[in-house]
């Protein structure tokens, strides 16, 4: 019986699932339409419509951002179990933790207190 890692496509072919499938054709619709819809609004704003100025600007951004977020995910999805990959933290990995000069003075401080109060 095969295991999960051993079931799921290698390399390049994972990203030719169906779910990437849908994710490719959601990008390759988006980021034309974002810069389409850039483009009407920059035709607006020299037509006179002021506002149209900011939104000129903001949908290029939303397509550039658009882009960016697919190609990290595709990066990420080929990258993970890979040996150079990124490592999910254990503990093992955890640095140790920061101390304070002042730590053993402050847990002597509070075993006098609870002695006093005890």
């Amino acid at each position: 019986m095969k295991t999960a890692r051993e079931s799921r496509p290698q390399g390049w072919r994972r990203l030719f699932t169906p779910a990437w499938i849908f994710l490719h054709v959601l990008a390759a619709i988006l980021i034309p339409f974002f810069f389409g819809m850039g483009y009407w609004q920059l035709s607006r704003a020299q037509g006179g419509n002021a506002l149209s100025w900011g939104y000129a600007l903001e949908w290029p951004v939303f397509a550039l951002f658009t882009l960016f977020l697919w190609i990290r995910q595709m990066r990420i999805e080929l990258n993970q179990g890979e040996p150079g990959g990124k490592k999910k933290r254990t503990e093992k990995d955890e640095p140790p933790p920061m101390r304070s000069p002042w730590e053993t003075d402050i847990l002597v401080r509070r075993e006098e207190e609870g002695r006093a109060l005890g």
